[in-house]
């Protein structure tokens, strides 16, 4: 993905280091930015170029994630937990949370409330911001498990999964086969 946005190509090992942990790097700048919203620099421009740098850190680690998850890492096949399923088990709020953010009809009021939060510019506002901003943590820590653990998501199958699947009809046989009976 960053070849096709024309970034400077990134020395293998760096790039998906920095895409295996994009996660948690994207997690801190949400960090940094609740803490630039309670804690304004004096100097506007200093508060500006820190909040540019923020922006850009997080629109490239953006892609570096991206470009990561196209991508067999062998960081995270080291990481696999030798019970999977047992882990889906616990993280079933999280896989249910990536599907339904994919969702226009929880995507846009959830889009509305953050940019919404923005513009509470009030002590107390500045709290509910920072509860709405730090959803987002939780969002992407579930599109990162999700990620890693998708063969076991009870949502990924067709019909969001169950044990519909589990008894299987007779495969259908071309017309004019019949089976030979021996």
């Amino acid at each position: 993905m960053t070849d096709a946005f024309g970034l400077p190509a990134v020395r293998r090992g760096l790039g998906q280091r920095w895409g295996h942990i994009s996660p948690q790097l994207l997690s801190a700048a949400i960090v940094a930015a609740i803490v630039l919203g309670f804690r304004p620099l004096a100097p506007v421009m200093v508060s500006l170029l820190l909040a540019s740098t923020l922006m850009a850190f997080v629109l490239l680690t953006w892609l570096m994630m991206r470009r990561h998850d196209r991508r067999l890492c062998e960081s995270c096949a080291a990481s696999m937990p030798l019970n999977p399923a047992e882990h889906a088990a616990r993280y079933r709020r999280r896989f249910w949370l990536a599907h339904a953010g994919s969702r226009p009809g929880l995507l846009v009021p959830y889009l509305v409330v953050l940019v919404g939060s923005n513009f509470l510019l009030d002590e107390p506002g500045r709290f509910v911001w920072a509860v709405v901003q730090s959803s987002m943590i939780y969002l992407i820590l579930s599109h990162a498990s999700h990620r890693k653990l998708q063969p076991w998501c009870p949502w990924c199958s067709d019909d969001g999964g169950g044990d519909k699947y589990d008894i299987m009809d007779d495969p259908k046989l071309p017309r004019g086969d019949h089976p030979q009976l021996v």
